[in-house]
């Protein structure tokens, strides 16, 4: 299972920031009209389940699958979609954004990258 799993957050994370880098700016675009569509509360609480989402992922790491990286890797991907959410409620600006959209793309690009090194560990 965790194979499967490393694949689908290589294909995940890489097109997630391939995306972000490639069109920094319309991503933004598209970001923000979604943030206006939505409250900042929704907002918020999407940033809560991803981080509950990164802690369970976190507690399984001492379950007795114990130290298999697919939980790692499944830990950092909902701790990093947990602080996308949370800053894009609490930045909700054009140039915050766009800075944002760079910076995630290269924290996802390189989330894929580390996913598929660690894909011969599994």
């Amino acid at each position: 299972m965790g194979r499967y799993y490393i694949w689908f957050i290589i294909v995940v994370a890489g097109l997630a920031g391939g995306i972000r880098l490639a069109l920094p700016a319309r991503y933004a675009e598209l970001q923000l009209v979604s943030i206006n569509k939505s409250t900042p509360t929704k907002m918020r609480w999407r940033a809560l389940l991803f981080l509950v989402g990164g802690l369970i992922f976190g507690s399984l790491y001492f379950s007795p699958w114990g130290h298999a990286s697919w939980i790692v890797i499944g830990t950092v991907f909902s701790l990093l979609s947990a602080a996308e959410a949370f800053f894009q409620a609490q930045f909700p600006t054009m140039d915050a954004l766009t800075f944002q959209s760079r910076l995630l793309g290269i924290l996802y690009l390189g989330l894929a990258a580390a996913a598929y090194v660690m894909l011969r560990r599994v």
